[in-house]
């Protein structure tokens, strides 16, 4: 793994075999391809890590491991992983990682197991530590890559918005220009917190800047989940009760299960699914669903009266009930150094 490799000798003596670094940049993983168009088309891109690939026309490809679904993850991820990469944001693109938990998830939301999950807002905590170790040791690679390009310690190289630098010999080559010297290190570091970029530093962290999905959701050319199409795919909607609990009872099925497209209708405790062949069959049978509905420990809410409800328990002069009670305020607010008041 020490030498370097060109794309058309790999071709000749891997047999079939591309190399794949795991996060861990331990081991190195191997993907089995049987013809050689499938490893011409692993080649294409050239992986770093599992996290980031070159392409031969210098973009950076990072993986993005949450769902986008406007929160932003499609541009805060990669941009944290771009930060300690030092990589030129113009030249970054995003993909969606593969499902593979043990490589791409995280556990922050179960500790001592790794899932992949988009939830409770909990995308930047869960991933930042490992987006930044991925994007450092991307940018050991590339900096270990030209020390043995240009037979130089790795100590007198530096990066700067995807560029790898020789200020000593005035030198520089792009992220990109690297491709064919690319050769993994027999071992990749663990950072430290003391090893990362100083925030004073940042670039795209803390800034500003277009979200990655803007160009292709302003073109219409976003994949979303519902543009998915499978060989023999169904689609399924729910016709859900207006109040919590309610149990439906449904009063025309055989005219439901006749309709074009309906293949089968399921029952739940809260609701009635339909299955169809299209998404516009599952919804048009949906509106014509005729469901009497079971009483339910919310049935007769009365949402204005419960705001009267509340207006009167404001008023009250009696105090709330305290569920927990910890430190002490008036003590907190003498010793500070500041405080503020508004009438």
């Amino acid at each position: 793994m020490n030498k370097a490799v060109s794309r058309r000798e790999f071709l000749k003596t891997s047999g079939g075999v591309a190399l794949f670094i795991g996060v861990s940049g331990i081991l190195p993983q191997m993907i089995s391809c049987r013809n050689k168009k499938e490893v011409q088309g692993i080649i294409q891109k050239h992986p770093l890590t599992a996290w980031v690939q070159l392409a031969d026309d210098g973009r950076i490809i990072i993986y993005n491991p949450a769902a986008e679904m406007g929160q932003g993850s499609m541009t805060s991820l990669p941009a944290i992983f771009a930060e300690e990469m030092d990589a030129d944001w113009s030249m970054v693109s995003v993909e969606f990682s593969p499902q593979e938990s043990d490589i791409y998830g995280s556990d922050k939301w179960s500790p001592n197991r790794k899932v992949m999950l988009t939830a409770g807002s909990m995308i930047t905590y869960g991933y930042y530590s490992i987006m930044r170790q991925a994007g450092a040791q991307a940018r050991y690679i590339l900096m270990h890559s030209a020390a043995e390009h240009w037979k130089v310690p790795i100590e007198e190289l530096s990066t700067a918005n995807g560029e790898v630098i020789d200020n000593q010999a005035g030198k520089r080559i792009s992220y990109g220009d690297l491709i064919p010297y690319l050769v993994m290190p027999d071992n990749l570091p663990e950072f430290l917190e003391s090893d990362f970029k100083d925030p004073k530093n940042y670039r795209f962290i803390g800034i500003d800047q277009p979200r990655i999905d803007i160009p292709e959701k302003v073109m219409g050319t976003a994949q979303f989940a519902i543009d998915i199409q499978l060989p023999q795919m169904l689609y399924g909607v729910l016709e859900r009760g207006k109040v919590h609990g309610a149990s439906p009872k449904l009063n025309n099925e055989s005219e439901i299960l006749s309709l074009d497209g309906v293949v089968k209708l399921v029952r739940v405790d809260y609701a009635i699914g339909i299955i169809a062949e299209t998404i516009d069959q599952a919804l048009a049978a949906k509106k014509l669903l005729n469901i009497s509905w079971g009483e339910a420990p919310a049935s007769g809410f009365n949402s204005q009266e419960c705001y009267k409800k509340y207006e009167k328990i404001a008023s009250e002069k009696s105090g709330g009930k305290v569920i927990t009670n910890e430190g002490n305020i008036n003590s907190a607010i003498k010793s500070s150094a500041k405080t503020f008041s508004v009438d």
